[in-house]
């Protein structure tokens, strides 16, 4: 029996990673046919996507702001300050993104982007591939599954952020981004906040914990509260929310996969298991799908980790689950004893040898040692977990979180 293709590939989910690939069939003018479903029905500023990069590259005037330092520091003021020559942490909107992204793809005939449709079920029709949908089926050759799953993982990293404009000057250095700030740790894990000083005026302040379960956002939105008031910011235009959580270190999925079906964004493995940086990891395998469809190769997923760099992540992960009261001293024990460029170079999947050597070293020996014949232990996926412990009484956080002040400010 014939079988007329709906298209050459589907893309279910249209966010950072379906949008990138789609993005760069376009650009290169490819004459491959793809179809993006995703439920949205319009795209928000939702998202803070950074990353260490040279001031000139692909997506370099997307960036919104620049920052040659970044700060690592715990509740008692002990702090690390980095920097490494040529490189500065980055930060894109996600709305700029999509709205590029967005039009790229309008301009091109091949790539259809249907929003407010939903993707289902997949199953086998002869060669090819039908993919469910709420506006009907769809028959392909490959499909690309970007999709939140329900997966488990070693440990989860939940967020609340808030863009805050200030009349008068926040007092953060605008030069310093503060990737680790006031870090401290209690019986649920690690908490700390992340600021980006857009301006001297403009700043995003987000809350963070790490834990075994998902913190529930009520408890991260009271906290958050407690930052913002701490540097008299209670009075600051708030102009967007964002936050969500990070499955870190997934359950390895077990489920046989349909010959043609590969699976790329988060739930595909494309977030850093001990950092949760995704988005580069995104755009290289956005471009290296990219490049096998234009050349007339299947598709293919988010790569596997590397034995080296999954094992030291997986020990890291089993180790702050089993002693969250210690999570802190980890961080700044690898912002201290770790130089710039090879903690950079660990962070951004670039890591040597000796540079995984620096990182063991710097570490505390007894916990990473016992973890080692250990077998990992996952939580189940948020959507069946119990809430986290109730939120801590106001004088269990920081009473004020220890940013640097820039000299305008003193």
């Amino acid at each position: 029996m014939n079988h007329v293709l709906d298209a050459d590939v589907v893309i279910l989910g249209a966010g950072c990673a379906g949008l990138s690939l789609a993005s760069r069939l376009a650009q290169a003018h490819s004459a491959v046919r793809v179809v993006l479903v995703d439920p949205r029905t319009s795209y928000q500023d939702d998202r803070s996507w950074c990353f260490w990069r040279p001031d000139h590259h692909d997506l370099s005037d997307l960036v919104s702001a620049r920052w040659s330092a970044w700060r690592f520091s715990d509740a008692t003021d002990r702090a690390a300050l980095h920097r490494v020559a040529g490189l500065s942490y980055q930060y894109i909107r996600s709305i700029d993104f999509y709205t590029r992204a967005r039009e790229q793809i309008a301009a091109a005939p091949s790539i259809d982007l249907r929003l407010g449709v939903a993707g289902g079920a997949i199953s086998v029709v002869g060669d090819h591939l039908l993919v469910q949908t709420t506006h009907g089926p769809l028959l392909a050759r490959d499909v690309i599954d970007t999709r939140p799953r329900q997966q488990g993982a070693i440990v989860y990293q939940s967020f609340v952020g808030v863009e805050l404009h200030s009349t008068a000057p926040h007092g953060l250095d605008p030069a310093e981004v503060t990737l680790m700030g006031s870090m401290a740790a209690d019986a649920i894990g690690l908490r700390f906040v992340y600021a980006l000083p857009l301006d001297q005026h403009r700043v995003i302040l987000e809350w963070t914990r790490f834990g075994a379960t998902p913190t529930p956002r009520a408890q991260l939105l009271a906290e958050l509260d407690t930052v913002v008031n701490a540097h008299s910011l209670g009075d600051a235009t708030r102009v967007r929310t964002e936050g969500g959580v990070l499955a870190m270190g997934l359950v390895p999925d077990s489920q046989p996969t349909l010959p043609g079906v590969v699976f790329a964004g988060n739930a595909g493995g494309a977030l850093r298991a001990a950092s949760g940086y995704g988005f580069l990891r995104m755009q290289r395998w956005a471009q290296a799908c990219a490049d096998r469809l234009i050349a007339g190769v299947p598709a293919v997923g988010h790569p596997p980790e590397p034995w080296a760099r999954a094992t030291l992540d997986r020990l890291f992960l089993q180790a702050i689950r089993r002693h969250p009261e210690r999570t802190a001293e980890y961080f700044l024990a690898l912002a201290e004893g770790v130089p710039p460029a090879s903690l950079l170079r660990f962070l951004s999947d670039g890591a040597r040898t000796s540079d995984y050597a620096r990182i063991i070293g710097s570490l505390p020996k007894r916990p990473f040692i016992a973890e080692i014949g250990r077998r990992t232990i996952y939580s189940p996926p948020p959507a069946t977990l119990r809430p986290a412990a109730a939120m801590p009484a106001a004088g269990s956080l920081p009473p004020r979180v220890t940013l640097t002040r820039s000299e305008a400010a003193s």
